[in-house]
């Protein structure tokens, strides 16, 4: 098989996710789509069925790295890539067909596509890796956090060409099932948030490239649900903690390495009018 997608659910209702779904099931080098039902809320799974479609029921819901794990772990060797996705993306026909592609002849090991807003604008999805400071800055004092986004958030790449960061939005990701041997997929203590951060940074110490792909273009509706709900906010700083004591919080040499090779070798995005 060529790609295997997981696409986790907690609770969500068939009209939620449908224009996700619908994405994934019609496009070609989709081999199949697996749906991690985490805790079995989804009865309408119950009466669906698609010749793509396998479906994955949990007894508890151990959060989104750890559902895809589960799919890693059942399926393991049998296709040459992974393609994580959240239930709010939706794309055209192809698109996949290209991000596919381009990690195929580049022998990329871990990319994700330009990932827009509904309306159209860029969503930076390629970023630094994060440093106390940033996470606390963007997260309480939004006024400071738009002139720290410029550099985090690479608000100066030129999104027309491919290039290396250390930190991709697990929105919508492909990774090679090498790479996934080699770093044993997500690390099941990040519940929710910092887990693709870990993900990728990870990846990054393999000797496959991390690249991010502008041939394929995808749609996400960002919920950023941090923002307007306390229990997902617990979650965030409860993750965040467990990143740094993980990766170190002020002194992480290789952060400053990663970083710096991503902005050393950075495309320049045009200043001219």
């Amino acid at each position: 098989m060529k790609i295997i997608a997981s696409l986790v659910l907690f609770k969500h209702q068939y009209h939620e996710i449908e224009p996700t779904l619908s994405s994934l099931l019609g496009e070609e080098s989709i081999s199949k789509v697996v749906i991690v039902d985490n805790g079995s809320h989804c009865n309408w799974l119950n009466t669906f069925s698609h010749e793509k479609l396998d479906i994955i029921r949990t007894p508890v819901n151990r959060g989104f790295g750890a559902g895809h794990n589960v799919v890693f772990e059942h399926y393991g060797k049998a296709a040459e890539f992974f393609l994580i996705c959240n239930p709010d993306i939706t794309f055209d026909v192809g698109e996949v067909d290209k991000l596919y592609h381009f990690s195929m002849d580049r022998g990329i090991g871990l990319s994700i596509p330009k990932v827009i807003y509904p309306n159209g604008s860029l969503q930076h999805s390629c970023k630094l890796l994060p440093s106390p400071y940033q996470l606390f800055i963007r997260r309480f004092l939004s006024r400071a956090a738009c002139l720290i986004d410029i550099d985090y958030e690479l608000h100066g790449a030129d999104y027309s060409q491919p290039f290396f960061a250390p930190s991709l939005s697990g929105c919508f990701m492909i990774i090679s099932w090498r790479v996934l041997q080699e770093i044993q997929g997500f690390d099941p203590q990040f519940f929710m948030y910092l887990e693709d951060v870990d993900f990728c940074r990870r990846a990054c110490e393999t000797k496959y490239p991390v690249s991010y792909c502008p041939d394929a273009v995808v749609t996400h509706e960002s919920q950023r649900s941090s923002y307007v709900d306390l229990r997902f906010l617990c979650y965030h700083i409860v993750s965040a903690i467990r990143y740094f004591n993980k990766w170190g919080w002020f002194f992480d040499k290789r952060r400053r390495q990663l970083n710096n090779r991503c902005l050393s070798k950075l495309p320049q995005a045009s200043t001219e009018v």
